[in-house]
């Protein structure tokens, strides 16, 4: 079995993708045989459609790739998460607890440089990844219990907290925020805001604090977006939902300051001043969120069965392209 997680343009026509495979795996004219259960992959596909190479990275359990993003000379920035021992290239990780987070840099030619891990004894993953405009990263994910990343330790006020964290072009993790309540809280999207900063989307369950803003879930689970500014601060987060479940998976920069968002929602559902009813068990919904965290507009798509806005795209032009899931 294999799965396609993540995808980012390399820069020159071509893609880079993650994701994760189990046993005897083909990509292009490689062969990759899992270590264990699951193994992290990364390939490059040509922008001809040929796939040049394909790396593995894992141990003897489940590890996952799930986001990547082009380093900006023609490599790429991955992250999800891994179980016990693992190996990224020539680096040996072991995980803390259940689950780590890691992050790793695979250069143009395939080969892993570097990897790194962050979390603690409990259950702690890596979602998201945004290339920094400087040859770093800035992740995001969620992490349960006590968790170091770097330095920096962080401890959930709830089942799981959002993080955002900065990892410089070295491998060193130079800061990490939180954000979250009580409950189940989570951060899946990431993009670069163009200034050193990010813009993050994800779910929240009943009342988080995201910096100085305190938000209160109108149903179940309320989507939020956030802003991260290149110093690890969050000025400003809004909400998106109504009295069921709903969440941002996808977010991109739309090249003027603001974000791009996809998700999916239930039952009816406040966009800003935009209303919006399911048609079925679940819509994909993509929203417009301008520079000062305001949503200006929002679509919806889907049917009478489950439908699910899972990644997002600025087309260079004020659009959007999105993939999505039913």
């Amino acid at each position: 079995m294999t799965a396609a997680i993540g995808i980012a343009h390399d820069g020159a026509g071509g893609a880079l993708v993650t994701g994760y495979f189990y046993g005897k795996a083909a990509f292009g004219s490689t062969s990759l045989t899992s270590r264990g259960e699951y193994d992290a992959f990364v390939m490059h596909v040509t922008a001809s459609g040929a796939i040049d190479w394909a790396i593995q990275a894992g141990g003897v359990s489940e590890d996952t790739g799930k986001g990547i993003a082009h380093d900006g000379a023609g490599g790429a920035l991955v992250t999800g998460y891994f179980y016990g021992e693992a190996s990224f290239g020539s680096t040996s990780l072991i995980s803390r607890g259940s689950y780590d987070a890691f992050v790793m840099h695979v250069t143009a030619s395939g080969a892993i440089d570097w990897a790194i891990q962050a979390g603690g004894t409990s259950d702690d993953r890596g979602c998201g990844i945004a290339h920094d405009g400087a040859g770093g990263a800035l992740v995001t994910g969620y992490f349960s219990g006590e968790a170091s990343f770097g330095s920096t330790s962080l401890t959930s006020r709830g089942e799981y907290d959002v993080f955002v964290m900065h990892v410089a072009s070295s491998g060193a993790i130079d800061w990490a925020i939180q954000a979250g309540g009580t409950s189940d809280d989570g951060g899946y999207g990431i993009a670069s805001d163009g200034a050193g900063g990010a813009f993050m989307t994800g779910d929240f369950y009943e009342k988080a604090s995201f910096g100085s803003t305190s938000l209160t879930s109108r149903g179940v689970q309320d989507a939020f977006v956030m802003h991260v500014t290149a110093s690890g601060a969050i000025d400003w987060a809004i909400q998106a939902g109504g009295t069921s479940y709903d969440g941002g998976y996808g977010i991109a920069h739309d090249g003027a300051g603001g974000a791009l968002v996809t998700g999916y929602f239930y039952g009816k559902a406040a966009f800003g001043s935009t209303s919006l009813t399911s048609r079925g068990e679940y819509d994909a919904f993509v929203m417009h969120v301008t520079a000062s965290g305001t949503i200006d507009w929002a679509i919806q798509a889907g049917g009478k069965d489950f439908d699910e806005g899972n990644g997002i795209a600025h087309d260079g032009a004020g659009g959007a392209l999105v993939w999505c899931q039913r």
